[in-house]
């Protein structure tokens, strides 16, 4: 069964063509992003609406610059997290307007980023535990 160009009623040179070749209209258009949900993502585990958007790896940027500014000075780590938030945001904006690439969302890496992320904390937890366990040992081997 072929398939027409609904724009100029061009026949189609297959039924997964993307683009009319005579009138150049898109024919199949990406799903738009949400960037409420994006923001919303980052805003509940930092890094996780970068996910949403496709970007794993800037997500672990954003997660790294957010612990990394935390555990120095509380500034630096909120300055990164609302940074998080706002990219996150407006990527989304940029992806449904054609500014930059889309990309898919993959549900599997966004569950696989909160496990990650949760580890994360759970490590970063359990090694302040073992810090200060040191120093209380420490300061009760001097009286």
């Amino acid at each position: 069964m072929p398939n027409f160009c609904p724009e100029c009623g061009n026949e189609l040179i297959s039924k997964n063509a993307e683009i009319c070749p005579r009138c150049g209209v898109r024919l199949k258009t990406n799903p738009e992003k949400s960037p409420f949900i994006a923001a919303l993502c980052s805003f509940i585990f930092t890094g996780l609406g970068q996910a949403y958007n496709g970007d794993i790896g800037r997500g672990f940027l954003i997660l790294l610059g957010t612990v990394a500014g935390s555990l120095f000075l509380v500034i630096p780590g909120l300055v990164v997290y609302l940074y998080g938030i706002y990219d996150a945001y407006k990527t989304a904006k940029r992806m449904n307007a054609g500014e930059v690439p889309y990309r898919a969302t993959n549900v599997i890496h966004m569950i696989l980023f909160v496990v990650l992320w949760i580890v994360g904390i759970a490590a970063l937890f359990f090694l302040a535990a073992i810090v200060a366990a040191f120093f209380y040992a420490m300061n009760g081997a001097v009286y």
